[in-house]
């Protein structure tokens, strides 16, 4: 049955590409002049700014719907998220700038903490408090299951 729903797809596959006028290869490879960056292609969605400055950006799905999603987030330098918890887990990724990520309940900017840079990935456990600040502009990206929603502690919960 699994060859012959392969051979199936070859033979519908074949013809269509074949038959369109910028082939697989090409699309994957463009021509390009050195030095020359790809564009940033984003889906054609209605993007948020928020009042305090932070854009979100929805990649693919949305965390309040069942399934998987991707969001980008660009937070402003100054920007603040007081303590909170998900429902489930996120997996974060600092794409540009920094964010001070703090996995506790108690908000304090003056603690040591890490700075996670480019490149840096944070798992966010489902029910772990945490909060961030943000030093410079950052870019996240972040992706999960949904429906995941966000529940702020209450001020009780969050000082020293």
């Amino acid at each position: 049955m699994k060859k012959t729903a392969h051979y199936a797809m070859a033979m519908l596959l074949v013809p269509w590409l074949s038959c369109t006028n910028n082939p697989v290869q090409n699309l994957a490879n463009p021509p390009m002049e050195k030095g020359e960056k790809a564009r940033m292609i984003l889906p054609p969605v209605k993007d948020t700014t928020l009042q305090s400055g932070r854009k979100n950006i929805y990649l693919a799905g949305h965390r309040n719907q069942p399934g998987f999603f991707i969001e980008r987030y660009i937070f402003p330098p100054g920007y603040k998220g007081m303590p909170h918890v998900h429902n489930s887990d996120l997996y974060v990724t600092i794409l540009s700038g920094s964010a001070n990520i703090v996995l506790d309940k108690v908000f304090d900017t003056t603690i040591k903490s890490m700075a996670y840079g480019p490149g840096s990935f944070v798992l966010i456990k489902a029910d772990q408090p945490h909060y961030e600040w943000f030093t410079e502009e950052c870019t996240m990206q972040v992706t999960g299951i949904g429906p995941n929603e966000t529940y702020y502690l209450p001020d009780s919960e969050t000082k020293k």
